[in-house]
């Protein structure tokens, strides 16, 4: 049954504001640890697998899930852009860390476009990214739980059209490009980007730091998605694929965060 594309612009719409806010209010009210892991969720690779899968089919997603696991190098370039810039300046810092973050995703996946990755190149050529940024970010100190701001509903609309506009725009995209740069915009920061921002304009650079740091171990959620794809949505379809591709980053998530949550208590992991 076909979806009228307004009822698919609202869904991605009040899904990507729905997790960014939901994220924010984590890291404010609960844990930065554990957002951080939480970030790296595979919410955008859903949106972007799951409606470039129903109008485009699936064998364009399934070809593109080797630059999809791939494309998440590009994200940490992304990240550590965002960090180094923000920890550089002292003023407009937020911005510098937003500029110099998108244009290091977009010069790596660039380059990663040319090549011709398999699934298993990617997810080697990933997992070692993720490793070096795991021992870059190593020092990063954690900071204090901060005292939440109070919410008003102005607030929380503005809090959720960047994270709109931005998937909208990556899922359009991805749409008219071919399965290369679809699986390479599944890795664009269109949730990350919207929380760091929050936080940092909100709290402060050090506190997006702490999301930062643990932002790579939840990255491997995405590449144990992403490696599903292929097998989940040619056999049970893009919404039985879906639902079936996320069991295990869900497991890991809840894994990572309850290690998380208890370091954070300071009890042995």
């Amino acid at each position: 049954m076909d979806i009228p594309h307004e009822i698919t612009l609202l869904a991605e719409v009040f899904w990507s504001a729905a997790i960014v806010l939901g994220l924010s209010a984590l890291a404010e009210r609960v844990s930065m640890r554990i957002a951080g892991i939480l970030a790296g969720a595979p919410q955008n690779a859903v949106l972007v697998y799951f409606f470039v899968g129903r109008d485009m089919g699936i064998e364009h997603v399934t070809e593109s899930a080797p630059h999809g696991i791939a494309s998440f190098s590009a994200t940490i370039a992304f990240v550590l852009g965002y960090y180094l810039s923000s920890s550089w300046f002292s003023r407009y810092s937020a911005i510098a860390g937003s500029v110099l973050g998108v244009t290091a995703f977009v010069g790596l996946a660039g380059i990663l476009s040319v090549i011709p990755f398999t699934l298993a190149g990617a997810t080697i050529l990933t997992l070692g990214v993720i490793g070096i940024a795991i021992w870059l970010f190593r020092k990063i100190e954690f900071m204090p739980q901060v005292m939440p701001v109070r919410y008003t509903s102005s607030l929380l609309v503005l809090r959720g059209s960047l994270a709109a506009l931005l998937i909208v725009g990556v899922i359009t995209i991805a749409e008219s490009l071919g399965p290369r740069w679809t699986g390479l915009l599944a890795g664009f920061p269109t949730i990350l980007l919207p929380t760091l921002l929050i936080i940092h304009l909100t709290y402060g650079a050090a506190n997006t730091h702490t999301i930062i740091r643990n932002f790579p171990v939840g990255v491997a959620s995405i590449i144990l998605y992403i490696l599903s794809v292929p097998f989940t949505f040619p056999t049970l379809g893009i919404y039985g694929g879906t639902v079936a591709s996320l069991a295990v980053p869900f497991l890991y998530l809840g894994a990572a965060a309850l290690m998380g949550s208890k370091r954070s208590a300071g009890l042995p992991a």
